[in-house]
């Protein structure tokens, strides 16, 4: 499988994962640590793939500054810009000069948590092909319709359900497939599965169902079911300075330059950065990434959640199911907790550079957006946009 080419899509803004994507593609958003788009990267190499290709657009330097020419993620990486952001058939159009002589090629969403496994899945059939799953809330997604193992029709986020089998947006085609997609004008603004699907009288297109993992992020509540998915297979590591009284349990992954303080309990899987100041008598609970350069003062939980880099969290806080982007500053005794702290549900989603005063309650399943300030004491019901203030 070495010689197979892959292609990530991953120009897209990602406009309902805002606030997340105000300075980044969705596909950089970092999960367990690492960009979405890194874990893509690591699962096409461990599968034999390496030479990959990458349709970049907003924000595309963040790719490619990341990524380079791809020898230190053992890939060879070539970067195709999608010059309008008008739909996945026109991005995989954007590649077809370096696709149109390949006999396969594997497409991938950039945006996507997709396990090796999942790729593996991909790699056991012949084209064409669509790696399907099954999904609770199919009209999120493109769903199919079977006969026996073959695609009968894909409907993009249909009003009615009338299957919980989607669409992973992976898919493997033969070099009669990548044909459908090497004029512009005629697939315009579609998406890939709309140009199958007018296809699908010409081609026979099987469906391999795929027990990997694989997680989709549409809106910003998905990161922290992204999060758990990455952390599943985190191995342990402790570096840094582990002060005497720590708790680790289970599988927990700490970077150079961290501190954990006495009295500190992690149950693990957990992440935790380079250079961070954790403690004393802090709880950190199972499926929680936490990025570099992050404080977090005594007598605070952290349950479930994802924390990226230069996040200051202050004392007594209880932070659950939650996401805060970047340059955050969090108060002392501030409540961010999901809804019964069951694993579907969402604490709060912080953009970057927010300011939270101490006391401050989030109802569940707010968003609040980047640049805001927050007054202490306040009472959080419902979404901020960017730059809001709430005294």
């Amino acid at each position: 499988m070495g010689s197979l080419k892959a292609v990530i899509l991953a120009a897209g803004e990602g406009i309902r994962l805002r606030p997340f994507t105000m300075s980044r593609p969705k596909a950089m958003i970092p999960i367990g640590n690492k960009p979405v788009l890194e874990h893509i990267v690591h699962s096409l190499v461990a599968n034999g793939i390496s030479d990959i290709v990458i349709v970049v657009g907003y924000f595309e330097n963040t790719i490619m500054s990341h990524f380079g020419d791809g020898r230190n993620f053992g890939a060879k990486i070539t970067y195709v810009s999608q010059s309008r952001p008008i739909g996945t058939a026109h991005a995989v159009f954007s590649a077809w000069d370096i696709l149109k002589d390949e006999d396969k090629v594997i497409v991938l969403a950039g945006d996507n948590f997709i396990d090796k496994n999942t790729v593996a899945s991909a790699l056991n059939g012949e084209p064409p092909l669509a790696v399907v799953t099954e999904s609770v809330m199919p009209s999120k997604y493109g769903v199919v319709s079977l006969k026996d193992s073959r695609i009968t029709s894909i409907v993009e986020k249909p009003e009615t359900n009338f299957s919980n089998i989607i669409s992973t947006g992976i898919y493997l085609f033969d070099k009669q497939t990548l044909n459908f997609f090497s004029n512009a004008s005629e697939i315009s603004a579609l998406g890939i599965s709309e140009v199958l699907s007018s296809h699908l009288h010409q081609i026979c297109l099987s469906a391999v169902k795929t027990d990997g993992g694989w997680v989709d992020a549409v809106y910003p509540q998905d990161l922290v079911k992204l999060n758990d998915m990455a952390l599943e297979n985190v191995s342990s590591l402790t570096q840094g300075t582990i002060e005497h009284g720590v708790t680790l349990k289970g599988n927990v992954h700490i970077g150079e330059g961290s501190r954990i303080r006495s009295g500190c309990y992690i149950e693990g899987p957990v992440i935790i950065g380079e250079n961070c100041d954790i403690g004393p008598d802090v709880t950190i609970s199972a499926f929680t990434s936490i990025g570099n350069d992050v404080q977090i003062g005594p007598y605070t939980c952290i349950a479930g959640s994802v924390l990226m880099d230069n996040i200051a969290v202050g004392t007594h806080c209880h932070i659950s199911r939650s996401a805060v982007d970047c340059g955050v500053e969090i108060g002392s005794a501030v409540l961010a907790d999901g809804v019964a702290r069951g694993r579907d549900r969402s604490g709060v989603m912080i953009g970057q550079d927010s300011w939270i005063g101490s006391g401050t309650v989030f109802f569940p399943n707010v968003i609040v957006g980047s640049e805001c300030r927050i007054s202490s004491g306040s009472t959080v019901r419902s979404s901020l946009e960017n730059r809001s203030i709430v005294v």
